[in-house]
């Protein structure tokens, strides 16, 4: 038995369905590619797949990740070249890497997420993005209205915000917090960025790219993010530009 984490890109007109068909999409591949998942006791079986962070619909990514337990295989590259014979155009596995077998799965190790956020022709921002993102990082408290389950609350996002830069064309490149316990959408910060510029933002007028997705550690250094597959860093990941060894980002 073998505990695999794949990564994987999403791109096309794939991008808009939502995180539950792209879990039964992927399902469906893991049969098609015959697969010897692992699937779960009791009446309703179901394959043992974690996500790591659910994408919102019509973005895209490069760096999305899953677990998934398999009860044989040749070698982790053979189950990439598999399940990747067997997706539709949209969907491609992009690296794999064995896991040891007491790891915590996907969905509880994110604690970060990267973005490079664009804007659509005719919709750019006409305040200057550089000037007024320093301006509105410079605040003691960025109060922003998070919708949850229960309701809405008023959380301070600045603390949530790890890195950030702005790109040639009026492109935000942002690394945010993500997971379970504080998740900061990319969707929430543009918002209140707008907000805070006094513009109002125009419909369907930001595109979110999802560069990379981390998980947390601590060592001699201190607390750190890095990769969920630290030997695939994107060129222009915060990770390859600013971190130490392996990936390594100290925050």
């Amino acid at each position: 038995m073998v505990k695999l984490r794949l990564k994987f890109s999403k791109y096309g007109p794939i991008r808009f369905l939502g995180h539950l068909d792209v879990m039964r999409y992927v399902q469906k591949a893991i049969r098609r590619a015959e697969i010897d998942i692992k699937y779960s006791e009791g009446y309703s079986p179901h394959q043992i797949l974690s996500f790591a962070q659910p994408l919102s619909v019509g973005s895209t990514t490069d760096g999305d990740y899953m677990d998934m337990t398999v009860l044989s295989c040749k070698s982790p590259e053979a189950v990439m070249d598999s399940l990747n014979n067997a997706m539709n155009e949209g969907i491609v596995i992009t690296a794999i890497s064995e896991l040891p077998e007491k790891s915590v799965n996907a969905m509880t190790s994110v604690a970060a997420a990267e973005y490079v956020i664009s804007f659509r022709d005719g919709k750019v921002p006409e305040f200057n993005l550089e000037s007024t993102f320093r301006s509105f990082m410079e605040q003691n408290e960025i109060l922003a209205t998070k919708k949850t389950k229960n309701g809405e609350k008023e959380i301070n996002i600045k603390p949530l915000i790890y890195d950030y830069e702005i790109l040639p064309g009026n492109q935000i490149h942002v690394l945010v917090s993500a997971g379970s316990s504080s998740n900061l959408k990319a969707s929430l910060l543009t918002e209140s960025l707008f907000s805070f510029a006094g513009e109002e933002m125009k419909p369907f007028a930001a595109v979110y790219h999802r560069l990379e997705t981390y998980l947390s550690g601590n060592d001699e250094k201190g607390y750190f993010i890095q990769p969920m597959i630290p030997q695939k860093i994107p060129a222009l990941s915060f990770a390859a530009t600013k971190s130490s060894s392996q990936g390594k980002l100290y925050v």
